[in-house]
C-alpha cells in the first residue's frame, strides 16, 4: 500500500513488504499487516507464511493477521509483535468438516500505540454460518 494506491499490496514479494510495512511505520501510530497467505486446509503454516510474517514484524508490524486456508493456524508472538497465520473460517459455507466451521476472533489489547497482549476466542459456524462463542 502506498499513497497512490491505500490498503493494499499487490504482491507479496519480500522487498514490497519491508517497503510498505516501513512507510507504513512512518506514518501510524500501530501496523497491522493481513496476509491472504498458506495453503488451504492446512493446519500449520507453510515456510513462505513463517517467512513474511516475520519480514513484516522485522519491517516494524505489530500484528499480522493471515486468512486463506480455511482452517485455523497458530498465533505465536514473535520478538514483541504477534503472528496469527489464519484465523480459520468466520462466515463461510464450508459445513463439509469441523475445521471449516471453525474460527479465531483476537483480542487485542492495546495502550500507549502498543499490543500488549492478544489473546484468542475460538468460535463455531452454526448451520446458518453464523458465528457462536465456543466459551
Amino acid at each position: 500500500a502506498f499513497s497512490d494506491f491505500p490498503g493494499l499490496g499487490i504482491r507479496a514479494d519480500d522487498e514490497v513488504v519491508k517497503k510498505g510495512v516501513s512507510w507504513a511505520k512512518s506514518a501510524a501510530d500501530l501496523i497491522v499487516v493481513s496476509f491472504h497467505f498458506g495453503e488451504e486446509y492446512k493446519k500449520e503454516p507453510s515456510l513462505r507464511q513463517i517467512k513474511l510474517a516475520k519480514i513484516a514484524i522485522d519491517a516494524g508490524a505489530d500484528l499480522v493477521i493471515g486468512h486463506h486456508p480455511h482452517v485455523t493456524q497458530p498465533v505465536e508472538k514473535y520478538v514483541d509483535s504477534y503472528i496469527a497465520y489464519s484465523l480459520g473460517n468466520f462466515v463461510f459455507d464450508q459445513n463439509f468438516s469441523e475445521e471449516t466451521m471453525t474460527g479465531l476472533l483476537l483480542e487485542v489489547e492495546i495502550r500507549d500505540k502498543k499490543i500488549l497482549s492478544v489473546k484468542t476466542r475460538e468460535i463455531k459456524l452454526n448451520l446458518n454460518y453464523q458465528p457462536l462463542f465456543i466459551d
